[in-house]
């Protein structure tokens, strides 16, 4: 089954002959990124509820997000940790885009079959702005970073194009073979318009908001990921995440629209014997 394949920007470094190419078209100051500084998240009080008394780890959380973003509805975004599998596990995260109209994208609980951190989605930035990933510990510490991108159009009250003939469709795909004690990676999406109630259609009308809530995967009834979207996810939510399964079972997946209306969609996974077992 094919995905849509997206390759995130992972270079963090303008190089000279860039910064000439942009300085000669008269552009040099859109290609240098504003400098987030470590307290930027401070100003929010919804990320600093979030963090509240915990301890600040020193712990890398690497996010990803292209340079430049040309189209704002449907930015790639990857988020890694530095954490080791033997280590304390990341089991919350929370994204937000503080420039757009709701800061808060996605928020995510993970089980305990989700050893290590490496998630990637789509999202919308209406501006140019600093996104901000909060993670939460099983002992109790936070991860936080930070990542500037510049938007060249916005992507909050443009109206996409849903496709409508294949609404709530839901795709995963998932490894062929899975060996255990191998991470897996298991790639998910439902195609949704996610309405955003803030773009006017053809008519010039402002439908209503509407949007996939929720989003849970399981294993044998084992919680691998429940999630909860904002209108600031893109359309076609997108999800790609490692699982590293204790046995085999039934992979089970749920998307929730906030009105209620349900797609659920199943795939067996069965772990290969190891020889000499």
């Amino acid at each position: 089954m094919d995905f849509p394949v997206t390759h995130p920007e992972t270079n963090r470094f303008i190089t000279r002959r860039r910064v000439m190419q942009c300085a000669l078209a008269g552009v040099a100051t859109l290609c240098l990124p504003q400098l987030a500084t470590a307290q930027t998240w401070q100003g929010i009080a919804a990320i600093r509820d979030r963090v509240g008394d915990a301890q600040l780890s020193n712990e890398t959380l690497l996010v990803t997000l292209p340079l430049v973003a040309e189209d704002g509805s449907a930015v790639p975004l990857t988020i890694k940790s530095s954490l080791n599998s033997n280590g304390p596990s990341i089991r919350r995260l929370a994204i937000f885009a503080p420039g757009n109209p709701t800061p808060q994208v996605a928020e995510f609980e993970f089980g305990l079959e989700i050893e290590t951190l490496n998630l990637t989605t789509r999202i919308r930035l209406s501006e140019s702005q600093t996104v901000i990933a909060v993670a939460h510990t099983d002992d109790g510490r936070v991860l936080i970073a930070e990542r500037d991108v510049r938007v060249t159009t916005s992507g909050c009250i443009a109206p996409g194009q849903p496709d409508s003939a294949n609404e709530m469709k839901a795709r995963v795909r998932v490894p062929k073979t899975w060996k255990q004690g191998n991470t897996g990676e298991v790639l998910t999406m439902i195609t949704h318009p996610m309405t955003t109630g803030l773009a006017a259609d053809a008519t010039g009308s402002t439908p209503p908001q509407r949007i996939i809530k929720t989003f849970n995967a399981t294993l044998d009834h084992r919680p691998l990921i429940r999630a909860t979207y904002h209108r600031s996810l893109s359309m076609n939510p997108y999800l790609r995440f490692d699982v590293t399964p204790r046995e085999s079972g039934e992979l089970r997946f749920k998307w929730t629209e906030d009105t209620g209306r349900v797609i659920e969609h199943k795939e067996k996974l069965a772990l290969a014997v190891p020889n000499g077992s």
